[in-house]
């Protein structure tokens, strides 16, 4: 059996209608609900999700990630992916979803 690592979540404003959310452990179906019940003050304008931390993720935390993003949309922010790995790089552009998080 695999060995998990808990998921942490860290939530800062460094400045002000920027809401950064630092990703710590695995991203995966047991740990998604996680990101689903980050609740935001009103008013930010920029969520940056630094994914530097994430050590694994299934499809339950791509779709969590999806979420999010439409989450900030729907409040009018944008979401940014900061610190992503190559590896979540080629997987987000495996799932088409670089597109929409628009990675350079």
């Amino acid at each position: 059996m695999l060995d998990k690592t808990p998921l942490r979540v860290e939530v800062a404003t460094p400045a002000p209608g920027t809401v950064r959310i630092s990703l710590t452990g695995d991203l995966a179906f047991d740990t998604a609900a996680k990101l689903s019940g980050l609740v935001f003050e009103p008013g930010y304008h920029r969520l940056d999700l630094d994914l530097a931390g994430i050590s694994f993720i299934d499809s339950s935390g791509l779709a969590a990630l999806v979420r999010l993003h439409q989450q900030a949309e729907s409040e009018g922010a944008a979401l940014r992916l900061v610190a992503v790995s190559p590896h979540l790089r080629r997987l987000l552009k495996v799932t088409a979803l670089d597109q929409l998080f628009r990675l350079p």
